[in-house]
């Protein structure tokens, strides 16, 4: 009989709330305010929450403002940019230092690249001054026909070589942009290939886990 009395005993502490005996409590006007649960008075002011000793538990402070809640959003909107841009960053790293073996390897494509480009930029200029050339022409024959009809066959060549000189122009100036973008591009990414190395070399501790030791780069094709 005893143990089963014992058995209800422990059985009635089980199903008890946690929060039994618990206070919500604040101060209004100077005054101490405590309730079973959360005072009217306490909502706009924050309270504490008290255990069955009277031992604080938790603090749960007023409500934000609207300019209060607006800067904490803010700063979680810019704290959650930051971690995505460093993480970004560590993926570029990594994939700079497994497409790299050396900055020998970056300045090599960088060369390569320099070639071509400026080997398309050379063959559309001598196109254009092709083009310049024809257009010179039928604008000189222009001359012939001041006060005459003007030929169907000497108008169109004339569009047509006008626009012709429009798009290599247009053409050779992109083409000077992809280059000064590519340069620009082996160029940071050599800086910060160095950056990584020399780190990694003075203490790799220093550097993500992936980083330090990144998968062997592929073979890079040298220009002939």
């Amino acid at each position: 009989m005893a143990w089963r009395v014992a058995s209800l005993l422990l059985l009635a502490a089980a199903v008890v709330p946690a929060h039994a005996g618990r206070l919500y409590c604040c101060e209004v006007n100077g005054q101490k305010t405590c309730g079973d649960s959360v005072p009217a008075q306490c909502q706009a002011k924050g309270y504490k929450e008290l255990n069955a000793q009277g031992v604080a538990v938790r603090e749960v402070g007023p409500p934000l403002t609207p300019e209060q809640r607006a800067r904490q959003e803010e700063e979680q909107r810019r704290r959650v940019e930051a971690e995505a841009a460093l993480k970004e960053q560590k993926r570029k790293d990594m994939a700079l230092l497994n497409t790299y073996s050396s900055e020998k390897d970056i300045d090599a494509l960088k060369a390569r690249g320099e070639q071509d480009l400026l080997g398309q930029i050379k063959q559309s200029e001598n196109k254009l001054a092709d083009s310049q050339k024809r257009l010179k022409k039928y604008r000189d024959e222009l001359e012939f026909y001041r006060n005459k009809p003007l030929p169907l066959e000497l108008d169109k060549n004339l569009k047509d070589t006008e626009h012709e000189v429009k798009s290599f122009q247009e053409l050779i100036q992109r083409r000077k942009q992809e280059l000064d973008q590519m340069r620009a591009k082996y160029d940071q990414d050599k800086l910060r290939y160095g950056e990584l190395t020399r780190a990694r070399a003075a203490n790799p501790a220093s550097l993500h886990p992936a980083l330090v030791q990144p998968a062997p780069p592929p073979a890079v094709e040298r220009p002939r």
